[in-house]
């Protein structure tokens, strides 16, 4: 396990633009924007020279925003990274990053959708703890709030679910584990199924969420997790912001739901503690969850418990 160092208001954070470019999306400039204005206030933000760029969709060519990644990671100045936006390009940037340079020089690294391939190939080379949570382009002040206590303070013992959430929750199987986090966006993280780049979900509390997809495509997701043998280590389960896509105007965001809950009860086992409803993902109101730290699902309490620090001071 590799921790970077906790930040503090005179850290240097630098804006990356590792995906989709702010051109590709409607009012995704403004957005971005907004999320600037609620972090310049704690932190020294860098911006990056990828911010006005359009390549082909992408905020730059693969060879450009890997630089601009590596570089980061290089430069001594710089403490941490948050992604400006997401969308899609992670997955063409693998080969072209330093991990040597990150092992050598860890640094706190924030984002969540397409960037779950970024921080989930960072955790398998070597170890780095990052951070699943809102990148700028998806901030509002509740997600900045609990990204905030994550990566300046110690978090032993902290509570990543808040209390207004907890009501919302649905146990779909009981229990508790401990285990390490490991998850971020479903789609994402099948992409990385046979490239080297998949951790082993041993002794694993598995976390996601997804955007704009059928709960077949979500069963379908999983069941090729489970049956390529990633699941088997699975301790406990926490289900995220799912947003279907709707495939008939007929149909309810309330009977996808169900009819999700029984899928996935068809694919853990009833021993393995299984929450959702968990604010986490492409929605407001967004929780951060860190990647590779060790944690405890107990669904009585409906509570995810940090069991470690997730920075060093």
């Amino acid at each position: 396990m590799l921790l970077a160092k906790r930040l503090t208001r005179e850290s240097n954070l630098k804006i990356i633009f590792p995906a989709s470019s702010l051109k590709g999306g409607k009012g995704m400039t403004r957005y971005y924007n907004h999320g600037v204005s609620l972090l310049e206030r704690q932190f020294q933000l860098e911006g990056s020279r990828l911010v006005d760029k359009d390549f082909n969709g992408f905020a730059g060519s693969d060879e450009a925003r890997a630089q601009e990644i590596n570089e980061t990671f290089r430069d001594a100045k710089i403490h941490g990274l948050i992604a400006g936006r997401g969308g899609y390009g992670c997955l063409r940037l693998l080969n072209l990053i330093d991990f040597e340079m990150v092992k050598q020089h860890p640094k706190v690294l924030i984002g969540f959708s397409d960037l779950t391939i970024l921080q989930t190939a960072m955790y398998v080379k070597t170890g780095l703890v990052s951070f699943s949570g809102p990148m700028l382009a998806t901030m509002d002040a509740a997600g900045r709030d609990s990204l905030l206590p994550l990566i300046c303070a110690d978090t032993t013992g902290r509570e990543l679910i808040p209390k207004g959430n907890r009501d919302e929750l649905e146990i779909i199987n009981p229990g508790t584990a401990e285990g390490i986090l490991l998850g971020g966006n479903l789609f994402s993280l099948v992409q990385l199924f046979a490239t080297g780049f998949m951790p082993r979900f041993e002794n694993a509390i598995l976390f996601f969420e997804d955007i704009n997809e059928t709960v077949d495509h979500l069963d379908s997701f999983l069941n090729h997790l489970k049956l390529a043998g990633q699941l088997y280590g699975v301790l406990g389960v926490v289900i995220g912001d799912t947003d279907w896509r709707e495939t008939s105007p007929l149909t309810s965001s309330k009977k996808h739901d169900a009819l999700f809950r029984e899928r996935i009860k068809s694919i853990f086992r009833r021993e393995i503690p299984v929450i959702t409803g968990v604010r986490y993902g492409h929605c407001d109101k967004s929780i951060t969850i860190p990647i590779g730290a060790r944690a405890r699902l107990d669904t009585e309490s409906r509570s995810l418990t940090l069991l470690q620090e997730v920075t060093v001071g």
